[in-house]
């Protein structure tokens, strides 16, 4: 090996002088290469190391003395041709000069991605001789395009690949050796009430669970996808439609599984499955998503059933109301109702608002809703929310629609000093008067986590007192003519 900064140029009719500059111009280029911050290396045309610098020892793990007995042939492997020292000379022998990426092989084994930018050395008469070279390294560049590569063909809150990728699945994998081919389309059922309930949030993490779940039940040779927001698509080789109906159950069996009362996890998947090399992959595909939807309409009724148990559910775990609470509470507004003399459909909405009129609390902390203990102007806030945030649950499902506003002014004042908008008299929903004096009056009669429960006459007082400012003078009368009744 020669010592750093040699070359193969014979030194022997130089004169002292010539001498003496060339050596120092050798060491300044020697601590140049030095200082270099990758690896530099000349070798015979054998391979053979006839210098490395020790960035390059350094990058290596070896030693000067260890590298001695090391081939430069041995030390390279070429990405996807592994490391095959003829193929690697002959690119070398092809005097190629513009950058070719390659893997150094450690000394640990572990492969290190660079990229290099040689040259021939040759002698006096034009003789290829060698070879010298500057390896990079060149990780950080390669994580780099790994990820813009995952991205590209990646959603990105999923992890699952995307739609572009999809397609381009679609038409590679389209080929008679893996008929039968089955595509399955999903659509998550309610994102809309959880994203509008517990906000976008909650809606990915909705998103993420129901990712896991079709990772966790799909082969790894099925493709799958976010096909767009709330969507998602399988390609399913050598499936037939029977198989896939199978897998279909799976999915639906672990939403169920792994739902909880704050994640309502529900999908609606539809399969269609090309047999026959002359059909159309993409007619396939329509025909999954329309086997999706016609799945969505028809149980239409009952996902909003399913989903609305589920918040019901939720509410009644977080909320600090018991069972007989909200039994008083419906008995009051169904006896003060028929003492209105509403009608029939007024009388059904207002034992409804009874049992949904607090359902926005299930987005707010349970450590504010179960607090013992007077709460904090910022906590009060967070309460204050509450009646918007049911208002936006009642208007994504369409059972409770019609009540909408209702839900959102049922903590206004007559005075116009409520919330969330402060609407003062008429102008608040005759529903959302009626049911803010029985909630009233059920909470000053049902014992709180910060009070003992007030007398039957002190909750008339209290009544009284609010009349024209918090409530409807002309109901509260009512409602305490009834009471007296």
């Amino acid at each position: 090996m020669k010592e750093p900064g040699g070359n193969f140029t014979s030194k022997r009719k130089l004169s002292k002088q010539q001498q003496t500059e060339l050596i120092a111009n050798e060491d300044r280029f020697h601590n140049l290469i030095e200082m270099l911050p990758g690896m530099v290396v000349e070798s015979d045309l054998d391979g053979n190391i006839a210098y490395i610098n020790k960035k390059g020892l350094e990058i290596l793990g070896y030693t000067a003395e260890e590298i001695k007995e090391k081939n430069i042939w041995e030390l390279l492997a070429r990405p996807c041709l592994g490391k095959d020292k003829n193929r690697l000379k002959k690119l070398f022998l092809k005097g190629i000069k513009y950058p070719q990426e390659y893997y150094l092989i450690r000394k640990d084994q572990s492969l290190l991605p660079i990229e290099i930018h040689c040259s021939p050395i040759k002698d006096s008469k034009g003789k290829l001789i060698g070879f010298q070279g500057i390896l990079l390294d060149i990780t950080s560049r390669k994580k780099y395009e790994d990820k813009i590569k995952h991205l590209c063909f990646h959603d990105k809150l999923t992890g699952l690949y995307n739609r572009a990728y999809f397609e381009e699945e679609l038409e590679r994998l389209n080929n008679s050796r893996l008929l039968p081919i089955s595509v399955i389309m999903g659509d998550v059922n309610n994102l809309k009430v959880i994203n509008d309930t517990f906000g976008h949030q909650h809606g990915d993490q909705l998103l993420i669970k129901i990712a896991d779940i079709l990772r966790s039940t799909f082969r790894k040779s099925d493709v799958i996808s976010r096909f767009g927001g709330d969507e998602f698509s399988i390609i399913l080789p050598n499936t037939s439609y029977e198989k896939g109906v199978e897998i279909i159950n799976r999915v639906k069996k672990a939403c169920q599984k792994n739902s909880t009362l704050n994640l309502f996890l529900t999908i609606s998947l539809g399969i269609a499955t090309k047999e026959y090399a002359s059909q159309n992959i993409n007619t396939v595909l329509r025909d999954a998503e329309a086997e999706m939807y016609r799945f969505k309409t028809l149980n239409k009724a009952t996902i909003e059933r399913d989903i609305f148990a589920s918040l019901e559910r939720a509410l009644r775990q977080k909320d600090v109301e018991t069972e007989e609470y909200r039994h008083d509470l419906i008995e009051c507004a169904l006896k003060f109702g028929k003492f209105l003399k509403l009608k029939k459909k007024e009388l059904e909405d207002l034992k409804l608002l009874a049992t949904i009129c607090d359902i926005g609390k299930i987005a707010v902390s349970e450590e504010i809703i179960l607090k013992k203990g007077w709460l904090s102007e910022g906590e009060w806030c967070e309460i204050r929310k509450h009646p918007e945030i049911g208002f936006r649950i009642a208007k994504s499902a369409p059972k409770i629609a019609h009540l909408a506003d209702a839900i959102l002014y049922h903590h206004e004042f007559w005075d116009g000093n409520g919330y969330p908008h402060g609407l003062k008299g008429e102008k608040i929903p005759f529903l959302s008067r009626i049911i803010h004096v029985i909630t009233a009056y059920q909470a000053m009669t049902h014992k709180r986590p910060y009070r003992e429960a007030m007398t039957r006459e002190d909750a008339i007082q209290e009544l009284r007192n609010g009349l024209g400012s918090q409530f409807d003078p002309e109901l509260t009368v009512m409602f305490i003519d009834m009471l007296a009744d």
